[in-house]
C-alpha cells in the first residue's frame, strides 16, 4: 500500500453532510448529482485509460479536470482527491505517476461503489 493509497482510504468514501451542503441542502439534488456521477464512472474511467494509452496527458489532464467537476459537488473525497491527483500528474506528464494515481482512481471509484452498495 502506498502513502497515496493510504492517504485516499482515510477519507470517506461517500459524505452525505458534504454532499448536501453542496446541493444547498437539496436532498433529493444530492442524490441525483451522486446518481448521474455513479452512472457515468464506468464511461469516464475507460475515457481516461484511453488517454492513458494515447500517452495524451493533455487530454488526460482535460478530462480528469471535467471529471472532478463532478466528484467535488457529490460528497465523494476520497475519488474527488484521487482525480485531481491524477489530473495533476498529467499536466506534468509524468507517465510514472500518472499509472499509480490512475490506479488510485480506479481504486477509489470501486470503492465508492461498494460502500454505496450499488
Amino acid at each position: 500500500m502506498t502513502d497515496q493509497t493510504s492517504k485516499l482510504d482515510s477519507l470517506p468514501a461517500r459524505d452525505a453532510d458534504a454532499a448536501l451542503a453542496s446541493a444547498g441542502g437539496d436532498a433529493d439534488l444530492a442524490r441525483e448529482l451522486l446518481d448521474v456521477l455513479l452512472a457515468g464512472l464506468p464511461e469516464e474511467i475507460e475515457e481516461l485509460r484511453a488517454c492513458i494509452a494515447e500517452a495524451d496527458w493533455i487530454a488526460l489532464a482535460e478530462h480528469a479536470h471535467q471529471v472532478r467537476g463532478a466528484t467535488r459537488y457529490c460528497g465523494v473525497p476520497a475519488l474527488d482527491e484521487a482525480i485531481e491527483a491524477l489530473e495533476r500528474t498529467a499536466r506534468r506528464g509524468d507517465t510514472a505517476l500518472v499509472s499509480d494515481d490512475f490506479a488510485a482512481v480506479e481504486s477509489q471509484a470501486s470503492r465508492l461503489v461498494e460502500a454505496l452498495g450499488a
